[in-house]
């Protein structure tokens, strides 16, 4: 529970540092939240970190596009400050630390795990700009048919 209340005050902090507007501050910490949510407990259930990333992220790119057509917004102005939650800034430390340290069995661990979670944060983006971007030329297509009846 305490990783997921610091996950949402660093939405929070960042929303702010990124100059979301006051109106659009609730959307990004609840953006936040659920990919913090997610995260965590896929991760507590022992789902991998390339997994629990991935569906996260999936799950706050939906939730951003959504959210852009209800309160006609760009969706990154919802999507930047919501996946705050997701990224590996531990584990890259720790990689970059025990390089410096020469510590080839801690080094790959935590590269393995950095590189597992950008690669989820990555194919969850782009999983649902390619399911949006199907869906909205079916949606153009249907009302070009609809404008020649």
């Amino acid at each position: 529970m305490l990783e997921i209340l610091t996950c949402v005050l660093g939405t929070l902090g960042f929303s702010v540092l990124l100059k979301v507007s006051r109106q659009k501050l609730i959307f990004t910490v609840t953006g936040g939240a659920i990919s913090a949510i997610i995260s965590v407990l896929m991760l507590k259930s022992g789902e991998g970190v390339f997994k629990s990333t991935f569906f996260a992220m999936t799950a706050i790119c939906i939730y951003s596009e959504v959210l852009a057509r209800l309160i006609k917004t760009p969706a990154n102005v919802i999507l930047l400050p919501s996946t705050i939650p997701l990224l590996p800034g531990g584990s890259l430390y720790y990689t970059l630390s025990y390089l410096v340290h020469f510590d080839a069995k801690k080094f790959a661990y935590y590269a393995k795990d950095t590189l597992l979670t950008g690669l989820g944060i990555a194919l969850g983006a782009i999983f649902v700009s390619i399911i949006a971007s199907f869906i909205k030329d079916i949606t153009n297509k249907f009302k070009g048919c609809a404008e020649e009846i």
